[in-house]
């Protein structure tokens, strides 16, 4: 089988040079004021990445489904994240009117905060990121750290699905660099503070555990983007812009975790050895 967690991790420095590229040459190069805001569009680069990542992970989960035989329950968490990506994937189309063009209801043109045919944007924006990045940051980022840190956490069974690769930590904390910073909001100012908080622990994780030098230096990277971000903090917006970005690598982490889950599920069932093992 294609060994597809392998090949994404691979295109995962391509995706951080390009992101820090359009950053760093939107707030720093003249003429290229409005890169980010060519990047960032709807149905732009990196909508566009995020939304394949869903839309893999729906493909990525049939495949498994159909292929490998899993415990009831691993069975149906796999089939709700499954339906839950397609779900996702079609909102971020908004259901074919991205790519077809058909107009939207009275309805959507009403209550739409951006007149397309999704559930999402009836939300307000504010509220909507607020529980989004919330959950990202407990369920992604502090739940999985401080499981690896506590000898007490490991007792509890259900928490050993929290047990996530720390690289795969360190790309959601990328998506989360691209920041506002500075800005007189209190999300704003809750997110950058809990943003620093999760550096903080993911710093404190990298000393008392053992780790290679590849998870070093992405640490390194990601403080790198973190200085440049905030470096270019004003050419951000409040609405969208390098939220994209953000989103687009939550996807990809998304997929990254929903593959790695499946790939362990197998290693336990089948009780053969990782490295036998062509999915990750």
């Amino acid at each position: 089988m294609l060994n597809i967690n392998k090949i994404i991790f691979k295109l995962v420095p391509v995706l951080y040079l390009i992101s820090l590229w359009t950053i760093f040459t939107t707030a720093h190069i003249k003429g290229y004021e409005f890169l980010l805001k060519q990047m960032s569009h709807e149905n732009s680069f990196f909508e566009t990445v995020g939304t394949i990542s869903l839309f893999i992970m729906f493909l990525y989960g049939i495949y498994a489904l159909y292929k490998y035989k899993f415990s009831k329950y691993h069975r149906l968490a796999i089939i709700i994240f499954t339906i839950l990506a397609f779900l996702a994937g079609m909102e971020e189309i908004s259901w074919g009117q991205q790519i077809f063009h058909f107009p939207s209801s009275s309805y959507f043109l009403e209550h739409n905060i951006q007149d397309e045919t999704n559930l999402h944007n009836l939300m307000d924006a504010n509220l909507f990121s607020s529980i989004i990045y919330s959950s990202i940051y407990a369920l992604l980022v502090f739940i999985p750290l401080l499981f690896k840190l506590s000898s007490y956490l490991q007792k509890f069974k259900f928490l050993k699905y929290f047990d996530i690769n720390p690289h795969i930590i360190l790309v959601v904390l990328f998506a989360s660099s691209f920041q506002l910073y500075f800005y007189n909001d209190i999300g704003v100012i809750t997110d950058m503070i809990t943003y620093f908080l999760a550096l903080a622990l993911f710093g404190y994780f990298l000393k008392v555990k053992k780790s290679d030098i590849w998870l070093k230096i992405h640490f390194l990277t990601i403080l790198i983007a973190t200085a440049i971000s905030i470096s270019s903090y004003y050419i951000y917006s409040f609405f969208n812009m390098q939220y994209e970005i953000r989103e687009s690598f939550i996807e990809l982490a998304g997929l990254l975790i929903f593959i790695e889950l499946i790939r362990k599920e197998i290693i336990i069932k089948k009780k053969i050895p990782k490295s036998k093992i062509n999915l990750a």
